[in-house]
Formats: C-alpha cells, sequence, structure tokens
C-alpha cells in the first residue's frame, strides 16, 4: 500500500510525515557509505561522524551535526586499549519521548550489543573500529620515513598507536561476513584480517590481538585451513592479494626480531601482533615472519612427469590426475620463524603439498568482500565491476 501520499490540508494520515514513518524506512539514512572516519595520524584518537545523517533510535529519528568522538566518549575507562575492537553508537537520552527535544548522546564501547548505562532500546550501534598499530603512510599509501621521505632511511619503524584508519567501518561500508571486527578495508571492495588467524573456538578462524596463530600444530591444513574461513565468511588470498595486503611490511633479519619474528635462532611462533613493526602499509600485522600463510593458489611439480590418477585428496573425496603422488603443492607466502631476509612481503613457497599440517604453516590475511547496501545515489545498476568471488559487501 502507498506509504505517503501528497495532502496540502494534511488531513490524510498517509500524508503526515512522523519520526515512526522515517524510523520504519530506514535505519540509518546517509548519502555516503563512510559516514564514520579516522582523523588519522595526526590526531590518532580521533574518529568524525559526518553531517546530514538520519539515525533512527527506536522510536525517535535524529540528524547528525559533524561530530568528532575521542576517548571522552567511552562508557567505561579512559583509553582506548591496544588491540580491541570498540563499537560506536547513537543513544536516546528522551528514551523515544515525542515532548522532549534532546540531541543525540554518541558513545564508544567495547560492548558489541548497547553501551554501559543504556539499552538495546534507546540505542543503535552505527558503525565501530579497531584501535591498535599503525603505519606511516604517504597519499599514495606507500610507507615513509619520520622526515616523510617514501622508504627513506628509518621507514620500517616509523608507526604510532591510534585508531586504524581503514578499520573504521559503517552499516553501509563494512565487510560481508556477520562479524567485522579485527579487519581493515584494503581497496576496491576487499577487506583483510588485521591479524594471522587464531581459532574461534567454534571451529572457524577470528583475527584477534595477542592469540596463537592457529597451525600445523593443531592439524590445520590447506583443505582445513579453507573450512574454517568459509564458516566465519571469508577466504583464503590469492597471492595477488595477499602481495596486496602485505606491501610496506619490512622485510626480515637473520639476526634479529626487530621488524618480523624471523631471526634464524627462533624455534617456534609467536603471538599476534608480538612485533611491532612487523605490519604493512594497510596496517596487517604478521604478514612477514611469524608463520607461512596458506594463499589460496595451487602449482605442480615441474620435475614430475608419471601422469596418473592418485588418490590424495583424502578418503571419499575423489582422486587428482597429476603428474606424481606429490606434484600438487599449495602455494604459502610471506615467509615464517626462522626464515631470516627470505622473508617479505613478496615472499613465497612452492614445495609443500596441499594436505601438510606441519607448525610452521597457519592463515593468515583471510579476506571477504565489502557488503552491499542497496544501490547507491546515482549509481547504475550495473556499473561493470567484476566481482572476485571473496565476500561482499553489506
Amino acid at each position: 500500500m502507498k506509504f505517503f501520499l501528497y495532502d496540502e490540508t494534511m488531513m490524510n494520515t498517509k500524508a503526515k510525515i512522523t519520526t515512526e514513518k522515517l524510523s520504519a524506512m530506514s535505519d540509518i539514512v546517509s548519502q555516503k557509505a563512510q559516514y564514520i572516519k579516522a582523523a588519522g595520524a595526526a590526531t590518532p584518537n580521533q574518529i568524525t561522524i559526518a553531517a546530514g545523517v538520519l539515525i533512527a533510535v527506536g522510536s525517535s529519528v535524529f540528524k547528525t551535526v559533524l561530530t568528532n568522538l575521542t576517548t571522552a566518549n567511552l562508557d567505561t575507562g579512559s583509553g582506548f586499549e591496544m588491540g580491541t575492537d570498540y563499537y560506536i553508537y547513537c543513544c536516546d537520552p528522551t528514551n523515544g519521548s515525542d515532548t522532549v527535544d534532546r540531541d543525540e548522546v554518541f558513545v564508544i564501547s567495547k560492548n558489541s550489543t548497547y553501551p554501559s548505562g543504556y539499552t538495546a532500546d534507546n540505542s543503535r550501534k552505527i558503525g565501530g573500529f579497531h584501535y591498535g598499530k599503525c603505519r606511516y603512510v604517504n597519499a599514495l599509501g606507500n610507507p615513509i620515513n619520520s622526515s616523510g621521505a617514501e622508504n627513506g632511511s628509518g621507514w620500517q619503524g616509523n608507526v604510532y598507536n591510534g585508531i586504524i584508519p581503514n578499520s573504521v567501518w559503517t552499516t553501509k561500508h563494512r565487510p560481508k561476513c556477520d562479524d567485522p571486527s579485527g579487519m581493515v578495508y584494503l581497496g576496491n571492495g576487499l577487506w583483510g584480517d588485521i591479524y594471522l588467524s587464531s581459532d574461534n573456538g567454534s571451529q572457524g578462524l577470528q583475527s584477534k590481538y595477542n592469540a596463537n596463530p592457529i597451525t600445523g600444530t593443531e592439524g590445520l591444513n590447506w583443505y582445513i585451513a579453507n573450512e574454517k574461513a568459509r564458516r566465519v565468511g571469508k577466504r583464503l588470498p590469492t597471492y595477488a592479494e595477499f602481495c596486496q595486503a602485505a606491501a610496506g611490511s619490512p622485510e626480515g633479519q637473520d639476526g634479529n626480531n626487530t621488524y618480523a619474528w624471523s631471526a634464524t635462532g627462533n624455534t617456534g611462533r609467536q603471538k599476534t601482533g608480538y612485533v611491532a613493526n612487523a605490519i604493512s602499509a594497510l596496517n596487517i600485522r604478521d604478514l612477514v615472519g611469524n608463520v607461512w600463510k596458506w594463499l589460496d593458489e595451487f602449482c605442480l611439480d615441474p620435475t614430475a612427469s608419471a601422469w596418473n590418477w592418485y588418490d590424495v585428496l583424502g578418503a571419499g573425496y575423489g582422486d587428482a590426475y597429476i603428474p606424481s603422488n606429490t606434484a600438487l603443492h599449495a602455494l604459502l607466502g610471506g615467509g615464517y620463524w626462522g626464515g631470516g631476509v627470505h622473508g617479505g612481503s613478496r615472499a613465497v613457497n612452492a614445495t609443500i603439498t596441499r594436505g601438510a599440517s606441519t607448525a610452521p604453516l597457519a592463515c593468515g590475511a583471510c579476506v571477504t568482500r565489502s557488503k552491499q547496501k542497496g544501490r547507491p545515489k546515482g549509481q547504475p545498476l550495473f556499473s561493470g565491476r567484476i566481482e572476485h568471488g571473496i565476500s561482499k559487501q553489506k
């Protein structure tokens, strides 16, 4: 049925614009998908909400003005904590009253349901961000040193603590997977995990700070890594995507762990995010060193020539027609804990079979597409953009 009608006398109830009608149209109405943005390196603990955004909270509707949020807007505590996800809420101090005129209240909280002091009925989650390590970059997104020189002397250690700019998400700019925490936007509709994958306790993967990366020690192989990623709406990256995500990560070193967990004397994996400088230009941690990262691509052993059917895919999964029973290899990226200078943002290993489950083999930079929320104003129905098959924007 018709929701609105034109009636100059305003006698027809369908002609009346009410907060109830506006709130029924959408939770949030904004001309910009990214209506929340981080201030950046100059003000690393500040985030800005754009003006002109309509936000429905219960039966109330608020229109935003340009608003800067800081630690002063936290519901509990006095500062942001390293490696933590935060959620931004628009709260109604009138509790839905249609006679009390008060402005909305913005609250930042670690609580993913509603902030302290409010309820699910008088608050609405409008976005969030991750607080952690960030790399200083120029306008082109390339690493710079403290003097601003691209890849200048000392660029490897030029990092800071702050709201990770490309981790900021909104209801209209976010990954397709259900949980956007611990992720950053890579560009071109693609999101990636900030941290190496760890076990989420529910047969899936998670991106968490200071966690043990899941590896072959826990029985992880290429097949299981794919299954676990799928359960949380993600997938393994291709080699090209890995290189994009890892770009700007310093190369490993033989004699120290200053820029990556890579020293040749290391004997095992390290917690996620342990090395402060092991961070890419897109603010993803540990893609160089620590553990090899499974990639979503195969290659064949070029020396093999005994083509035949081989039962190497696991019982009940069919056979592979390949040149030997060990010829099918999965690519791994980035290097591992004892790889030294061999580890880097383009480092690749093509010697491992996809069913291997040894200690240095793990997951990193699991990716998903952006989740689309309808069609932006002025955008054609078909834009001609080719999807990469990751996970789509919500």
